[in-house]
């Protein structure tokens, strides 16, 4: 037949029961005396640095929008001076542009009546000039078909008097 081992014996559960309650009490004892203060403890730090982690979390979470809103403003702020210059600029180099624009229409102007001057002499010469010609060939036209000498000042007379007429 088999052999029973010793702790399936039924005569030796008892002994068997008392020393399983007191390895149990002495475990329950040791750990709760000993490992689960410290585990308690270990949990209570680490509870603790995570709030306080969160917490500065929080804060540095604050600090970076008052910063961005900061950075933000100091962009608006550098916007509206570079629009603030550039308008000005505009402006000048447009107040400039029209000073020029006025002093060469100001050049234009006095050249042009300049050139009116010239071309009235050249006008005046010319038509002085034609007056002589035609004078000149009047004069020897009148001697040729009429036989009538006729000063040059005679037909400039008469000239004038037929184109005033």
């Amino acid at each position: 037949m088999h052999k029973v081992p010793p702790q399936l014996e039924v005569g030796n559960f008892a002994p068997q029961l008392i020393w399983l309650a007191i390895s149990f009490i002495l475990l329950y004892l040791l750990l709760s005396r000993l490992a689960l203060p410290r585990i308690e403890q270990v949990l209570v730090e680490r509870k603790s640095r995570i709030g306080g982690d969160l917490e500065s979390a929080r804060q540095a979470q604050l600090e970076s929008e008052k910063a961005m809103d900061r950075y933000e403003a100091e962009i608006a702020t550098a916007k509206a001076k570079g629009q603030g210059t550039i308008r000005g600029a505009r402006e000048k180099l447009e107040a400039e542009l029209n000073e020029k624009r006025g002093a060469l229409d100001h050049q234009l102007a006095a050249k042009a009546a300049e050139t009116e001057k010239q071309i009235q002499s050249f006008i005046g010469r010319a038509a002085g000039e034609m007056e002589a010609m035609t004078a000149g060939a009047v004069s020897d036209i009148v001697k040729e078909f009429a036989g009538v000498e006729a000063s040059e000042d005679e037909v400039r007379a008469a000239l004038r008097q037929s184109s005033k007429g």
